[in-house]
């Protein structure tokens, strides 16, 4: 079964050099598909120069959900692996963990977490102290078809991949993953627009989660019109 590799990648030309070189030297991976959500630095001009990798710009930023869905759209194989843009020190070790349980069919989603310690990954995944919301995960295309249209827009998708995951009977499994690095929003746009970004993500995941299992509105309400078509240049 072959495996392709989404980056929904928004200004991260320092980055996704190192993610894509990564991405393309494993075995595992036979597509890697880079989704500019907009972005205004060489984050396509960079994408582009690595031969076999495919490049969608966005024209417009239309938010994180919204890119994976336009990766998806354009995936080759029924394995997606959607891998962060910001990432750095990537190993095949890394990869490795989180796409051969897919592969091997010991679970349908495998969702990478970064390592923060024994105490605090006891208490985020054994005690299941607050959602995992981690970018980084791998799963049969079945499971992302589970997610309704209107959930597949800006910081909403991963929330909604867990909860349409389980509610649908597919297995998940988190994979603890160790010195993999990621950039701080704070550094990439600065502290006071990284920290009204990380509130923009946190206030939206909060009312999102009392939608998805207290209102559980999905359940009755008419679904909405599809979300409209994107529009973007393809290189290939």
């Amino acid at each position: 079964m072959g495996v392709t590799a989404i980056i929904a990648a928004y200004n991260e030309e320092n980055t996704i050099a190192d993610v894509i070189t990564a991405l393309i030297r494993n075995p595992l991976i036979s597509e890697v598909i880079v989704v500019s959500d907009g972005s205004t630095d060489r984050t396509v001009e960079i994408s582009r120069t690595f031969d076999g990798v495919r490049t969608i710009a966005l024209r417009e930023n239309r938010g994180k959900g919204y890119a994976m869905r336009v990766g998806v759209e354009n995936a080759s194989h029924d394995i997606l692996f959607f891998v962060d843009g910001d990432m750095y020190n990537v190993t095949d070790a890394h990869l490795d963990a989180l796409i051969t349980p897919v592969l091997r069919d010991e679970c349908d989603m495998n969702i990478g977490v970064r390592n923060r310690g024994r105490v605090l990954n006891f208490l985020h995944l054994q005690m299941q102290c607050g959602p995992v919301l981690s970018g980084i995960r791998v799963m049969r295309r079945e499971v992302w078809e589970t997610v309704p249209a209107q959930y597949m827009e800006r910081f909403k998708i991963e929330a909604a991949l867990n909860c349409f995951c389980s509610r649908a009977g597919f297995r998940q499994q988190h994979t603890v993953i160790h010195n993999l690095d990621h950039v701080l929003k704070e550094s990439k746009r600065g502290l006071m627009d990284g920290l009204v970004a990380r509130w923009d993500m946190t206030s939206e995941v909060f009312l999102l989660l009392f939608e998805l299992h207290v209102f559980e509105t999905w359940r009755w309400a008419a679904p909405p019109d599809e979300l409209p078509e994107a529009e973007y240049d393809l290189f290939e």
